[in-house]
């Protein structure tokens, strides 16, 4: 069964090392008319290069999902079982670093209960909002299962062009110049889980065609972002957005780039999923480690950032792997560490 699904454990694993080198890139960008143009312009090339790993981690899911049958009970109690504990843990951790260690520590008990629960509610962490919408995306999927089950390959190709109808809808300029008719059904985050069921079942023999589809893709968001942001005087995130057509373009070019793609090396395989059983982990806990280690000085500023972003990404991932390793150890490590 591995052998068949190395190729999702490896874009679960590029996925996760995509969203620690966006986080380590993506500082500089706010720092637009403050560094030079050249430490500008590398920071926008390694975010605009890896925008592709969020929707990436939601086709995985779709591709995983929504090809099997599930008791509804089944389902739940795997999946929530499997995020929600984890989910807490991890929000506790954040919420003890930021209010306890650095931060306030003026809080009355009732206050502090309040506060708690509010960011378990509303996430402790900006990167913890994807594990939130993944837990929604979750109680729709048994409808969307049966969806597809019942459903064929040009149905769900006509579900498809809607919902990228809905991402063309989005675009500032053209949304005058379209019809006012609503397709907030077809719209949202749902589009990639149906999006990575259909392209793990597409047969793609052409090995050019996921490569043009990334550096098109890339290329627009990396040159569209440098344009937007020369013109406003300001960063300009549009095209960075999840739900644009250029990441959708790279997005669907790294999918089928990796689902092509043959790993023979034992060692190779071996690693992967390792990392793979871990990405959960390594997702929650990179900002904290992200934190601790620009205390010591591992950033972008530490060297070029050509060298120092990609650079502190791999110690990041390291040492966030390592961690979620030893917590692994401990006894019941496995239910808290994601």
């Amino acid at each position: 069964m591995k052998e068949k699904i190395i190729w999702l454990d490896s874009l679960r694993v590029i996925s996760t090392f995509a969203v620690i080198l966006l986080h380590v890139s993506g500082l500089i960008l706010y720092e637009y008319g403050r560094v030079t143009e050249e430490i500008w312009n590398i920071g926008n090339f390694y975010d605009g290069m890896v925008r592709f790993c969020v929707p990436v981690f939601f086709m995985l899911s779709g591709a995983l999902l929504l090809s099997k049958d599930y008791e509804l009970s089944y389902f739940f109690k795997k999946r929530f079982w499997r995020i929600i504990p984890p989910l807490i843990f991890w929000s506790l951790i954040y919420i003890f670093y930021d209010y306890v260690l650095v931060g306030e520590k003026s809080f009355s008990p009732i206050s502090f209960i309040k506060m708690v629960i509010r960011n378990i509610f509303y996430g402790s962490q900006g990167h913890l909002w994807f594990v939130y919408t993944l837990l929604g995306l979750y109680l729709f999927i048994p409808i969307l299962r049966k969806w597809i089950k019942n459903s064929s390959k040009n149905e769900i190709l006509y579900f498809l062009i809607i919902w990228f109808a809905t991402i063309i809808y989005s675009i500032p300029y053209l949304k005058t110049y379209l019809p006012n008719i609503p397709l907030t059904n077809f719209s949202g985050y749902i589009g990639y889980l149906v999006l990575g069921y259909f392209l793990s079942n597409l047969t793609i023999k052409n090995k050019y065609i996921p490569v043009l589809f990334i550096i098109i893709g890339t290329t627009i968001t990396i040159w569209g972002t440098h344009y937007l942001t020369h013109k406003n005087n300001k960063f300009s995130e549009y095209l960075y957005e999840y739900l644009t057509p250029n990441v959708l373009i790279s997005s669907i070019g790294v999918f089928l780039f990796f689902k092509n793609l043959i790993i023979k090396n034992k060692i190779i395989k071996n690693l992967i999923l390792f990392l793979s059983n871990q990405s959960f982990g390594i997702y929650l806990v990179h900002i904290l480690i992200l934190i601790l280690l620009n205390k010591i000085g591992i950033n972008w500023k530490f060297s070029n950032p050509l060298i120092s972003i990609p650079v502190t990404s791999i110690i990041c991932f390291f040492i966030s792997s390592l961690t979620i390793y030893l917590l692994r150890k401990i006894k019941y490590g496995n239910y808290i560490s994601g």
